[in-house]
């Protein structure tokens, strides 16, 4: 007798498979990403996971995301990884890099930072450290460090 699977992913024929993310991270790293409008979105989320405990999966139909574009996903996901696929097939696997620098997603904690007070000011944070559980960035104007944290998406 076959067990039944509790839960069922369906594949797609052409795309990007965005995998292992921290749960429940997807609707934030769809929001960073901007794909919104960008095709035929699936979302999967508190799935078990051997690798990291819980995890959630994005599927981008008919899109094909680049690797630099991606590499964001670092910042709230490290074990994430990247699957290009092309007629039902993966033609391309990619673990996602942490970027040396963040512009215009983490907004500053520091409340006298000029990006907080002047409307055409954006931000910019340099990564000073990053691990599996924490990344720690710099603003690049006023100079305060922070750990990353999803309140700091702006």
């Amino acid at each position: 007798m076959s067990e039944e699977r509790p839960y069922r992913v369906f594949k797609i024929q052409n795309g990007t498979v965005i995998d292992h993310i921290s749960s429940p991270m997807a609707l934030k790293i769809i929001d960073i990403l901007g794909i919104k409008e960008q095709g035929i979105i699936s979302i999967g989320m508190n799935f078990d996971s051997s690798k990291i405990g819980k995890k959630d999966i994005i599927k981008i139909e008919n899109v094909y995301l680049e690797k630099s574009h991606t590499d964001i996903i670092a910042l709230f996901s490290p074990n994430a990884s990247i699957n290009i696929i092309k007629d039902g097939a993966v033609v391309e696997k990619r673990k996602i890099d942490m970027p040396e620098v963040i512009n215009s997603i983490l907004r500053c904690p520091n409340p006298i930072c000029v990006t907080n007070n002047y409307r055409d000011c954006d931000t910019k944070f340099i990564v000073e450290r990053a691990d599996m559980n924490k990344t720690t960035v710099r603003c690049y104007y006023c100079e305060r460090e922070t750990v990353v944290t999803p309140d700091l998406i702006k």
